[in-house]
C-alpha cells in the first residue's frame, strides 16, 4: 500500500544545523552550515511525526544528520523502530556528478555509496541524489559522465535493495525534457524520477532566495509554468514531493497543492507521497499538517 510520509526538511527550523558543501574550481570541498536550533533529535522527529501528524513514514535528509557513525545509525534505527515509523527516502545532497573531473566524481560516488549503506541500514526504500550540482546548468559535454555515474549508483542502490531517484532540483534538472531523457538514458530499471511540486522556476529560485531574505519581492512573478512542468513529469514519477512554501504577497498559495495534485492524479499516479513544508512563516508542525490534509483529500487511499 502506498504511504504518506513527511520529510525532515519540513521541520528544518527546529531539527538543528543544516550542513551542505560545494566544490571550488580546484576541487576543494567547502562546508557550509545554516545554524538552526535543535529542539528535537531525528528520533524525536520520527516519534512526533506519528503522534502529531498521523504518518507512519518519513524522509530523513542527509544534510540534517548530526552524525553518521555506525553507533549513531544503530541508535537512529532503534528509534525509528520504537516509534513504529519506516524510512521511505534518504535524500543525499553531496558531490557533483555533473562535474568534468573523473577523480572528483569517483570520490563523490564513493561517499554517496557509503550513505546508501546507511540508508539501507535504516530500512529506506528510495535514495535520492542530484543530477549535477543543485541549481546548475549542466554542460552538454558533461552529460555522458553524469549518466555513467548514475548507472553505477543505480546498480549500487539496487544491490542494497533500494531504488535510486533524481529530482527536479533547480537548473537543468528542473527542465522536464532533460530529466526524462536522462532517466531513459540511464535506464528505467536503475533510475526513477522524484517529482517535486515546488522545484520549478520561478518558485525554486524564490524559495531559495527567501532563506537569505524572507521579505524578497515576488510581485509580477508568473507561476503558471509550474503546472505545465508538473504535468510533463507526472506520468514518469516514481515518488512525489508535495512541497509548499510561504504564499506570495498577493496571497496565492505556492504552489496550489490541490491543483498540482489533481494533475498528478490525472496522470495516473498512485504511489507514495512525501510532504515537504519549506516555508519560513508560522509553526512548522501546523503548516506541515495543513499540507498533509490537502494530500489526504486528493489521495485518500494513502496509508
Amino acid at each position: 500500500m502506498s504511504q504518506l510520509a513527511v520529510s525532515s526538511f519540513s521541520l528544518h527550523s527546529v531539527l538543528g544545523p543544516i550542513a551542505i558543501e560545494r566544490r571550488d574550481e580546484s576541487g576543494a570541498l567547502h562546508p557550509m552550515s545554516f545554524p538552526f536550533p535543535r529542539e528535537h533529535t531525528l528520533e524525536e522527529f520520527a516519534m512526533l511525526a506519528r503522534q502529531r501528524l498521523g504518518v507512519s513514514a518519513i524522509e530523513l535528509c542527509q544534510i540534517q544528520f548530526d552524525a553518521h557513525d555506525p553507533a549513531r545509525i544503530e541508535t537512529l534505527r532503534a528509534g525509528l523502530d520504537a516509534a513504529g515509523v519506516r524510512l521511505l527516502t534518504l535524500p543525499i545532497d553531496l558531490g557533483d556528478f555533473g562535474g568534468l573531473d573523473p577523480l572528483w566524481r569517483a570520490e563523490d560516488e564513493a561517499r554517496t555509496v557509503e550513505w546508501f549503506k546507511i540508508a539501507a541500514t535504516l530500512g529506506a526504500r528510495f535514495v535520492r541524489v542530484n543530477a549535477g550540482s543543485p541549481g546548475s546548468t549542466l554542460a552538454d559535454k558533461a552529460r555522458p559522465a553524469l549518466a555513467e555515474s548514475l548507472r553505477r549508483l543505480g546498480d549500487a542502490a539496487g544491490a542494497l535493495g533500494m531504488f535510486l531517484l533524481v529530482e527536479n532540483h533547480g537548473g537543468s534538472s528542473s527542465d522536464p525534457e532533460f530529466l526524462i531523457a536522462l532517466r531513459n538514458e540511464v535506464g528505467t530499471d536503475r533510475l526513477g524520477l522524484l517529482l517535486d511540486l515546488g522545484n520549478f522556476e520561478p518558485l525554486v529560485s524564490l524559495s531559495q532566495a527567501r532563506f537569505s531574505d524572507p521579505d524578497i519581492d515576488d510581485a509580477g512573478m508568473d507561476f503558471e509554468p509550474l503546472y505545465t512542468r508538473i504535468a510533463a513529469i507526472a506520468p514518469h514519477a516514481s515518488l512525489i514531493h508535495a512541497k509548499a512554501v510561504d504564499p506570495a504577497r498577493d496571497g496565492r498559495p505556492l504552489p496550489d497543492i490541490p491543483r498540482a495534485l489533481s494533475i498528478v492524479a490525472a496522470a495516473g499516479y498512485s504511489g507514495d507521497i512525501s510532504v515537504e513544508w519549506e516555508g519560513r512563516g508560522g509553526d512548522p508542525w501546523g503548516k506541515t499538517a495543513e499540507v498533509i490534509a490537502q494530500v489526504r483529500a486528493a489521495f485518500p487511499a494513502l496509508n
